[in-house]
């Protein structure tokens, strides 16, 4: 069961850290004089993962594991990675709500597919019901940068190809890092997935959905 306790501690970080992330991102919006509808829906969204984060520990415990967070090795906190705070704020939209989010939706439901447990399926039917509202509010407000901020199709050009390759080496998997021995009729009954699944899950999802979604800003994914 140990995979299956560190898979699941894995998932409780995540959605710890994206509830972190979003408080973050919350006061960047509220710096930046974002809408406010868009503010409340991203406060929103930092209890939805924390409510995602309570179900994937309670998964975890409940197989066993009895290891807390990791806190010193958590990422709570954004990084702004241009001088000007619009664009940083843009650039973690992109990756982490356009197309973080809206490849989640997939993503999960590829992986509750095989799901049998109980606990998971609950964590997994959660998810994949505030997903969809999640990455709405990525594209929504996306449209709104673009209405408001000039620079923001510019900015698209140059954020969008390294978005997509951080994505794709998070998501990415050798022969050498899929599980091994492969993942047993339990680990699947518990959630789990092959590494390689999200690799392909993401770029048919680069392929349809975020390739629509950005043809209308003039801008291709590759």
């Amino acid at each position: 069961m140990r995979r299956i306790q560190n898979f699941w501690l894995s998932q409780t970080c995540a959605e710890y850290n994206s509830s972190a992330r979003t408080i973050h991102l919350v006061h960047w919006m509220q710096q930046i004089a974002m809408s406010p509808d868009l503010i409340r829906d991203a406060i929103r969204i930092a209890d939805d993962e924390m409510v995602h984060s309570q179900l994937c520990y309670a998964v975890a415990a409940e197989a066993g594991s009895t290891t807390g967070l990791p806190h010193d090795e958590l990422s709570l906190s954004l990084t702004e990675n241009f001088e000007d705070l619009r664009k940083s704020f843009l650039y973690v939209l992109v990756e982490s709500y356009c197309f973080g989010e809206t490849v989640a939706v997939p993503l999960f439901s590829a992986m509750r597919k095989q799901t049998q447990t109980p606990s998971a399926l609950t964590a997994y039917n959660r998810v994949l019901e505030d997903e969809p509202r999640h990455a709405a509010f990525g594209w929504l407000a996306l449209a709104w940068c673009d209405e408001i901020w000039p620079e923001t199709r510019s900015w698209l050009a140059e954020i969008v190809p390294d978005a997509l390759s951080s994505m794709r080496r998070a998501y990415s998997a050798s022969d050498d890092e899929e599980y091994q021995p492969p993942l047993s009729e339990t680990e699947l009954a518990w959630g789990m997935m092959p590494k390689v699944r999200y690799q392909e899950v993401l770029e048919k999802t680069i392929k349809g959905t975020f390739t629509e979604r950005l043809r209308h800003y003039d801008v291709k994914p590759v």
